[in-house]
């Protein structure tokens, strides 16, 4: 079957959207006329080998990944609202890299973990229903009533989710989450370092993010991307409802307060937040929702938090997470990400970024202290993980 100019223009797009590209910056990279990429990507005109070659080259590809014939992939959008916290073009970045990749897998035949994410059909907007779905979605995951979520990346993924690393932040948006070809990724961050020697996201906030994507993918499978402020408010509160009943369920984190001796401090939520693996913020938020403190007595926290400066850097460090299925389903092919990129006609940095969990150290970072820096840090999270996981 021939491939039609529209669909090497989609593919041509695809990868542009994906690297970051403007349409004018891929017309430059390849020597060729603004006006007529336009045209070439609507599949209004047909491009020579040469031409085909030097858009390969930019987009790092092969002139055959362009022309050769693919299905089409369906994505649903993320449930972020009108990118009010992202700009629109960092939002489709990800939304074309990550069909990139599905489809990539599927080229490569890697075998997926079979999808067993239970889907909600009851009101979202009943609290106690999310608090009980929460529990279904942590019994399919494999975990006991009590059990800790030592692994939250790892649990998803035994749900049959796919989880990629995102480079940037999107806004103030850590993930994003969107069904591709029907199966359910999440985009989390990546640690990385900044200039002021400060990790972001930290542990805990990667790991509630991922819970938090987690929850849009269960809730709302069948509900749109927020079309208003309200309309985000609410999915938000409800995704952010689930995270918090998955990572720290009621019965449990109630229980483990009361052999603290059940008065809710500073101390007492470290203490918490030590076996947890959630954020001390997040489980004043939590113990809210849960009736154990009022609105005076959060107020009172969030003061002490902000005076103690803990609002970038709180006590206890929770370690990093990276997803392990995508390295798992490339040996069992007998593939490393060299091989599989040749395989695809994709420059092997394509699969190295979806791999990539390290810790990023900041742009043109060239300093011994860093490393040093680097390494520290790396010694603290391999003491938060080894504390989450041993539980």
């Amino acid at each position: 079957m021939v491939t039609t100019p529209a669909e090497i223009g989609h593919r041509i797009q695809r990868l542009r959207i994906a690297n970051g590209l403007s349409q004018a910056q891929l017309a430059e990279a390849a020597a060729f006329p603004t006006g007529a990429m336009s045209m070439a990507e609507h599949g209004r005109q047909g491009l020579d080998t040469d031409v085909m070659d030097r858009i390969a080259e930019a987009l790092g590809c092969s002139a055959d990944y362009l022309t050769r014939q693919h299905s089409q992939p369906t994505s649903t959008r993320p449930w972020l609202r009108a990118y009010a916290d992202a700009s629109k073009r960092a939002v489709d970045r990800y939304v074309a890299d990550t069909e990139t990749a599905i489809e990539a897998f599927d080229a490569l035949r890697l075998k997926p973990i079979p999808e067993t994410l239970p889907h909600f059909d009851d009101d979202a907007n009943d609290e106690d229903a999310i608090e009980d779905f929460a529990g279904e979605v942590r019994q399919a995951a494999g975990l006991e009533d009590g059990d800790v979520v030592g692994n939250c990346i790892r649990r998803t993924e035994r749900l049959g989710v796919i989880v990629l690393p995102m480079h940037d932040e999107l806004g103030r948006h850590m993930g994003l989450s969107q069904r591709v070809d029907a199966a359910p990724v999440i985009r989390v961050s990546r640690p990385r370092l900044s200039d002021d020697g400060i990790v972001n996201p930290s542990g805990d906030r990667q790991r509630f993010t991922v819970a938090h994507e987690l929850g849009h993918l269960a809730l709302h499978a069948t509900t749109p991307p927020p079309a208003t402020a309200d309309q985000a408010r609410l999915v938000e509160q409800q995704a952010h409802r689930f995270a918090g009943a998955f990572l720290a369920p009621a019965d449990p984190l109630i229980a483990d307060l009361d052999r603290l001796g059940g008065r809710v401090t500073l101390t007492t939520l470290a203490e918490l937040k030590k076996t947890w693996g959630v954020a001390i913020k997040m489980l004043v938020v939590r113990l809210r929702q849960l009736g154990r403190i009022d609105d005076q007595h959060a107020r009172s926290l969030y003061k002490q938090i902000s005076a103690r400066k803990w609002n970038k850097t709180e006590p206890v460090t929770v370690g990093h997470e990276h997803a392990v299925w995508l390295t798992k389903a490339l040996a069992r092919t007998g593939h490393d990400s060299t091989s599989a990129a040749a395989a695809l006609g994709l420059d092997a940095r394509y699969l190295q970024t979806w791999q990539a969990w390290d810790l990023a150290s900041p742009p043109d970072s060239d300093l011994p202290e860093g490393v040093t820096s680097i390494s520290r840090i790396r010694n603290a999270e391999t003491t938060g993980r080894a504390r989450l996981e041993s539980r």
